[in-house]
């Protein structure tokens, strides 16, 4: 495989839920021969959340970014983003109060994706006991409305407010390690993920090959599976590799075995976000 140019556009801070300081992540990009780092730490939330930036915080972060894109403007590119949650009515990648920060870029994810009883917001990608409760309180332990449930604001939010970039697509399976909760060539799964790559396809978004189950261990596998990468190709749907970082050394990792899996598959280049827009980088 000829060198990559590789860049990294999903990466946690102090800021949110990750750990060191953003000028530890520059600094920790330039050393590994990055093209291009993107912050984006997880957008402020209307609710108690303790892994997103605290609302107090958010001018502290951008104006920290913003400094650092400027002093290290001669070694590095650098993006000053945000992790943006779709919550219906609540909070989206395009909302008015996140187009007003003039961001370079924003990741658009999905993580909450039902109530439990007592009303609070649950996510797909919490601790097993979280999804077990959620799926018990808000869809009658049925886990095929429950995923269902998770791709459908995962198409909502391509088509009613696209992100520049999707950020890890099928988190849904983190817990589903062994087939746990359901197999990913049952033809409800394929059909419900094809039809929500539909909607990707005929969206201006960039789908991120995320690493960070395996760098984290958090679920030992991409997001998106394999079988998924290759719906991606036959659709012509541009894609990056990103590690969802939550330490300065986490940011290439896995870089170079994802870039030989989609090599492999049959992907021939990278999409890239830069000062100046898309580019393509050769695999």
């Amino acid at each position: 495989m000829t060198d990559v140019t590789f860049a990294n556009y999903h990466c946690h801070s102090r800021f949110d839920d990750g750990h060191g300081e953003l000028e530890e992540y520059v600094r920790a990009a330039h050393r590994k021969g990055l093209r291009t780092l993107g912050f984006s730490g997880h957008a402020p939330v209307p609710f108690a959340c303790d892994w997103t930036i605290p609302s107090a915080l958010l001018p502290q972060y951008l104006q920290t970014a913003r400094r650092l894109q400027n002093t290290y403007k001669d070694r590095i590119e650098l993006l000053v983003g945000l992790e943006v949650d779709y919550i219906p009515e609540t909070v989206s990648p395009t909302a008015a109060p996140i187009r007003a920060l003039n961001l370079d870029f924003t990741v658009g994810s999905v993580h909450f994706i039902g109530r439990l009883a007592n009303g609070e917001l649950w996510t797909a990608d919490g601790p097993p006991e979280e999804l077990e409760q959620g799926m018990t309180e808000s869809f009658d332990g049925d886990i095929r409305r429950t995923v269902e449930e998770y791709y459908r604001r995962m198409t909502d939010m391509i088509s009613t407010a696209p992100p520049d970039i999707i950020g890890h697509f099928d988190v849904i399976k983190k817990n589903n390690r062994g087939a746990k909760y359901f197999a990913e060539d049952t033809p409800w799964y394929r059909t419900t993920v094809e039809q929500t790559l539909d909607a990707v396809a005929g969206s201006p978004c960039i789908l991120e090959i995320n690493t960070g189950g395996i760098v984290r261990n958090t679920s030992a596998a991409l997001y998106p599976s394999e079988w998924i990468l290759a719906e991606c190709l036959e659709r012509e749907i541009p894609v990056m590799i990103n590690s969802d970082a939550h330490h300065p050394d986490q940011l290439d990792g896995y870089y170079r075995e994802a870039a030989a899996i989609l090599k492999g598959i049959g992907f021939r280049e990278l999409t890239q976000i830069g000062r100046e827009g898309r580019r393509r980088v050769p695999l």
